[in-house]
């Protein structure tokens, strides 16, 4: 809504007339027009984020003249979870899990706030929206620019898998969306030019807000090439000083938000970089973490709501002659027992589910056990998938990557909903023979990625072997153990290996293991290894059954992305 007339059109034709100007301004203008266990209840106080916005409010700071407030709402890592799904929490050393999300609960969430603070509030999401979902994948992305214009976003920030149907249609997707994109470290190759702007500013309620967004300047390294061909990426802290000085004493802001999509540890860094100097608020997304206390950096704070849209961050900031002189954060759980639906964000989501819905329906097999994924070592999900993969090809050995997307899956029904929420690529299968030596060697390169300080990357997932290693270990000296099939690893012998063809690797490598002797190709499809076994085999059940052992961690391990004595716990 418009802060001068109240016309909510007028807000959204002034936003994109501000975004054009913009683009002009920085040279890129051009650019982007050419291209079995039970649900429990949720036991959170509806009141409490309302309380502790009126007791802040209440203080002396927000008294004296001149003071303006400003409310931020913060999504990021939903990955295409548009309904209400289930969600898994860590309470009292167990696994629960109850309803959450949804984008007509956020809608009805966001409005609330905008009524607590009116015209004092905005929203942003900080990434992995476009991807994660059948209906994302199916309309690439298209089918959410509805869902995201209604819930009237300020500033959207790209994650490391917006660019999943390529370069050119992340560029559509951009120009749709009704609030500002912006990225301050994507750029072409060729010409060096921003693809989105690299910062906005906005007037709220007499403040000039000054945002400058970040994304995971290892995406080619972490994704398939062709998501972001011809684009290339520098690192945040080359260039975050200039932005942060143009936003404080060029466009005289009064208060800077970096939006972030680079994982915990490396925002917890850059707010004790003193590039950050100037930097109110670091609003950060990608590793799913769970901040409900603010980190607080040399330079800035940073937080992290979650993932799925089960989780709202709320900042409310008090600012007086241009500086942040208070602040409460919340992560508000999106708790359908408090958010009820929006009918307006209903009616559009329907519409959007609509065309698919007879597939996405369609059963596929069924669980008697919960399907999740959140821990680093081991998950009940994905021992399922690998465990697919191997019976497909009859391996000694299957493979998959250790991603954190999809919300669990609860005991009935599988549908081809939940397999594409699992994978949301369908990569064929590719199989080959490697020495135990190669899969010891190969195990040892994965630990350091897993274990070494500040990892982003999650224990890779596998079937038919088991592996005790040490985490704290030095590299190269972590697996102490492996077993296949149950019997010590034999460095010479061959075994049968099996993974899903990763994109620009070379044609003697599975899953990151070299010189593997005679690999193939197949036709058979991860999705339909699953289907397959799931007809078999259903109702399947799963747990953690100790594929991965690290005998220096618990067993369950659900964030390593901080040291134990900086206070964070994932819950």
């Amino acid at each position: 809504m418009c802060n001068r007339c109240g016309d909510q059109n007028h807000q959204s034709n002034e936003k994109k007339m501000s975004r054009r100007e913009l683009m002009k301004k920085i040279g890129v203008g051009s650019l982007m027009m050419g291209m079995g266990m039970p649900i429990i209840p949720v036991l959170a106080n509806s009141n409490n984020t309302q309380n502790e916005f009126k007791k802040m409010m209440n203080t002396d700071v927000v008294k004296r003249d001149k003071v303006r407030t400003l409310t931020i709402l913060e999504t990021c890592d939903i990955h295409s979870q548009y309904i209400t799904h289930p969600e898994f929490f860590w309470e009292n050393n167990q696994p629960v899990f109850r309803m959450a999300g949804g984008y007509d609960r956020i809608y009805t969430l966001f409005e609330k706030v905008r009524a607590e603070n009116p015209g004092r509030t905005i929203a942003v999401d900080c990434g992995d929206c476009f991807h994660g979902s059948a209906v994302t994948t199916l309309s690439k992305g298209e089918a959410l620019i509805p869902i995201l214009n209604h819930l009237r976003y300020d500033v959207f920030m790209p994650g490391n898998w917006e660019e999943q149907s390529g370069p050119d249609q992340f560029r559509v997707l951009m120009d749709k969306l009704t609030s500002m994109p912006i990225c301050a470290n994507m750029m072409t190759e060729l010409t060096n030019e921003h693809v989105i702007a690299p910062y906005y500013t906005q007037m709220i309620n007499g403040l000039k807000i000054g945002y400058v967004g970040y994304t995971d300047p290892f995406v080619k390294v972490r994704q398939p090439l062709s998501f972001t061909e011809g684009l290339k990426f520098s690192m945040p802290a080359e260039t975050v000083a200039k932005y942060v000085d143009i936003l404080r004493n060029q466009e005289k802001c009064d208060v800077v938000l970096l939006l972030s999509h680079l994982g915990l540890p490396a925002q917890v860094d850059l707010s004790n970089n003193a590039a950050c100097e100037g930097v109110d608020f670091i609003l950060g997304a990608d590793t799913h973490e769970r901040v409900r206390q603010p980190l607080e950096g040399k330079y800035a704070p940073v937080v992290e709501p979650g993932s799925f849209g089960s989780f709202v961050g709320r900042v409310d900031l008090v600012i007086e002659d241009g500086k942040v002189k208070d602040y409460n954060y919340q992560m508000i759980e999106v708790s359908p027992d408090i958010y009820p639906a929006d009918p307006s964000m209903t009616r559009i989501v329907d519409k959007v589910r609509k065309p698919y819905i007879s597939y996405l329906e369609k059963k596929i097999g069924a669980t008697s056990t919960p399907l999740y994924r959140y821990s680093v070592l081991e998950t009940p999900m994905d021992n399922m998938i690998t465990d697919a993969m191997r019976e497909a090809v009859q391996a000694d050995l299957a493979i998959s990557q250790g991603y954190r997307f999809s919300p669990p899956i609860l005991p009935g029904p599988i549908t081809e909903e939940h397999l594409t929420n699992m994978l949301p690529i369908d990569s064929k299968l590719k199989e080959g023979f490697a020495t135990g030596k190669q899969i010891w060697d190969w195990m040892e390169e994965e630990l350091e990625l897993s274990f070494r300080p500040k990892a982003l990357v999650w224990v890779v997932r596998f079937s038919g072997m088991k592996v005790e290693g040490l985490a704290e270990n030095p590299k190269g000296k972590r697996v102490t153990q492996i077993t296949i099939d149950g019997k010590p690893i034999e460095m010479d012998r061959e075994y049968k290996v099996v993974s899903f063809q990763r994109e620009g690797e070379t044609p003697d490598m599975v899953y990151k293991i070299k010189n593997v002797k005679n690999t193939k190709v197949l036709t058979t499809t991860q999705h339909q290894a699953i289907r397959d076994y799931l007809e078999k085999n259903s109702p399947v059940s799963y747990s953690i059954e100790g594929r991965m052992v690290a005998t220096d961690l618990p067993a369950v391990v659900l964030s390593r992305s901080l040291p134990a004595d900086s206070g964070y716990e994932f819950r």
